[in-house]
């Protein structure tokens, strides 16, 4: 009877390890195809050999949503058990924008798995996009759970940095940095903590260091420039504008403007001038501001005239600039020798602000004086 059975043995045996060669060689060539996109060919191997979730992987990769999502679940209903499908799946719903679902399952295996942190971090995750405030809630469980959670001590600094709690932010920067010292979303998070903290000279250091790295966006920039300013390093400022305005958008009055201000810091009015105006120019929005920081420019050079020009569009474009009024005046004292003229702009400030402006005893004094002078004249 053994001799019988033998050859069925041997033939079970024999047919058995070439279907497990045929499954390697079937797999091998599908995971060979997938790992260089080429997806459509790579499908069907994995149907040969029953892999649904690279099926559905495919699927996804190729934008084909509907059958990526159809093999999901059918991965999902062969394999329930496994939380590798079901984590997948549940990725794959909050890149469909179907977060119940998939916070529903993440929630399943955070309590099949206690101890786990991801699955709450992508709980949070789920919470942020909805712009729901308990995500940072989850994101302060996950690093409880797991202190070296860099992904959750990420979310939980930069929650804080964009709430201005830059007291609370610093430990999980400092946290995040001694992990990963070249860390860029963790040296941008410290460039920001800096800057707004108005340590300008660290946010430099920080921003240096993102640039030297290849980061490059307008709000860097932007920050590098205030900061050079504040730090009264025009040359370095200007630098930075004039990167904003060459990579980003030489169409930004805000740019404008500021390279105007620090063009006049540094004594070059006519470039000053030049970028006021182009800032004007692009501006569709009340003027006021921008005619204000051009009539100071005329007033350091003692055009007098043209400084009151820009000071009427100030007040034209914000009838309640008080600056606007105030510096009018002065500027029509300096300019028109005829006293009585003069009083006129002072008591028009005057007669607009009364007791409440804030220049109104310069104002009451300069407005005596000149009525003494008229007084003396007549006589």
């Amino acid at each position: 009877m053994k001799n019988l059975l033998l050859p069925f043995f041997l033939t079970f045996i024999l047919n058995a390890q070439a279907q497990t060669s045929s499954y390697l060689v079937i797999a091998k060539i599908a995971d060979s195809l997938y790992e260089i996109g080429e997806y459509n060919k790579a499908i069907p191997y994995f149907r040969k050999i029953g892999n649904y979730q690279k099926i559905a992987n495919s699927y996804e990769a190729l934008g084909n949503y509907s059958d990526a999502r159809k093999y999901s679940e059918k991965a999902l209903s062969g394999d329930e058990s496994n939380p590798k499908t079901q984590y997948d799946y549940a990725k794959f719903l909050v890149r469909l924008s179907n977060y119940k679902i998939a916070d529903s399952i993440l929630e399943i295996l955070q309590n099949k798995f206690p101890s786990n942190s991801n699955f709450v971090y992508e709980r949070g995750l789920i919470k942020e996009v909805q712009k729901d405030s308990t995500a940072i809630d989850l994101f302060l469980q996950a690093h409880q759970m797991d202190s070296n959670n860099l992904n959750a001590i990420y979310k939980i600094a930069r929650n804080y940095i964009k709430n201005r709690k830059f007291k609370e932010a610093e430990p999980f920067i400092e946290r995040g940095l001694s992990v990963d010292k070249n860390s860029s979303r963790f040296l941008t998070l410290l460039a920001i903590k800096d800057f707004y903290t108005e340590k300008f000279h660290e946010a430099i250091s920080t921003y240096t260091i993102l640039i030297s790295k290849g980061e490059s966006y307008p709000s860097l920039h932007e920050n590098l420039a205030r900061s050079y300013s504040q730090t009264n390093q025009f040359e370095k400022a200007l630098e930075q504008y004039k990167i904003l305005l060459q990579k980003f958008d030489d169409k930004n009055p805000k740019y404008h403007h500021e390279v105007g201000v620090l063009y006049r810091s540094m004594q070059e009015y006519e470039k000053a001038e030049r970028h006021f105006n182009i800032a004007i120019g692009l501006l569709e929005t009340p003027l006021s501001n921008e005619y204000y920081e051009l009539s100071k420019l005329y007033g350091w050079n003692k055009n007098s005239k043209n400084e009151m020009y820009a000071l009427r569009k100030a007040i034209a474009n914000n009838p309640n600039n008080e600056q606007a009024y105030y510096h009018l005046a002065v500027a029509a004292d300096n300019y028109f020798k005829d006293k009585k003229t003069v009083l006129g702009y002072y008591e028009n400030y005057l007669k607009k602000y009364g007791e409440t402006g804030r220049m109104r005893n310069l104002v009451k004094q300069r407005i005596s004086d000149l009525k003494m002078e008229l007084h003396f004249i007549s006589e």
